[in-house]
């Protein structure tokens, strides 16, 4: 028997659908929760094997009880089922370590048997989100393979002022541009050096040769 942990702040919609799961043999539902903070606190009593798990809830999203629930009860296999078909929610849940990325659009049917799925250690995507899961995946390799210290002449005279110990609203002003466009060349700068921080994409462009010593 697969326990299942409904979340969704509809209460009745997560009515429903813990009603609909009870008729099947397989599944035990037990619980149902209004919101992330909820599911982790409820999954910890019950030990589910499944949280059915809406994003937008509040009081705690989806994507950062997914990720708490991989710290503290990684057997816990979470299925986000949304009304997101948003890029960014996908690629939010999928990070956070969700187990499947389902629409409300789907049938009762193709939800149990994804459930069923993700149980047994599969991982289910609804069919008009993996293409773009797939798409994702493919830039990040190509992003990874471009030359890291490919910066233009204004990102490169940014970071040189960083490595300065020179703050955003000076670079702003030396650069006679706005504070805002500073921190957007900073955001480029780490994603074209894959860094984490202002301080690591000063050492890995020094080390490139791409600073003034």
């Amino acid at each position: 028997m697969i326990k299942v942990l409904v979340a969704d702040d509809h209460p009745v919609f997560r009515e429903g659908l813990a009603s609909l799961l009870q008729r099947y043999p397989e599944f035990k539902v037990v619980g149902q929760v209004a919101n992330g903070n909820e599911a982790i606190a409820k999954a910890k009593q019950s030990q589910p094997d499944v949280i059915i798990m809406d994003i937008c809830m509040p009081g705690g999203n989806g994507v950062a009880a997914t990720m708490a629930l991989q710290r503290i009860l990684p057997q816990v296999k979470v299925v986000m089922f949304t009304v997101s078909d948003k890029d960014n929610d996908l690629f939010d849940a999928i990070k956070a370590g969700a187990r499947g990325y389902l629409l409300k659009s789907v049938d009762l049917e193709e939800l149990v048997e994804s459930v069923k799925l993700v149980a047994d250690g599969e991982a289910i995507i609804s069919p008009s989100m993996a293409s773009r899961l797939l798409n994702e995946f493919r830039q990040d390799k190509e992003r990874a393979g471009k030359d890291p210290g490919h910066l233009s002449r204004r990102e490169t005279e940014v970071l040189q002022l960083v490595a300065e110990g020179t703050n955003t609203k000076q670079i702003a002003e030396l650069l006679y541009i706005s504070e805002t466009t500073v921190k957007t060349h900073l955001r480029s700068i780490l994603q074209k050096l894959h860094a984490r921080n202002r301080a690591e994409a000063v050492a890995l462009a020094a080390n490139k040769g791409l600073l003034n010593r």
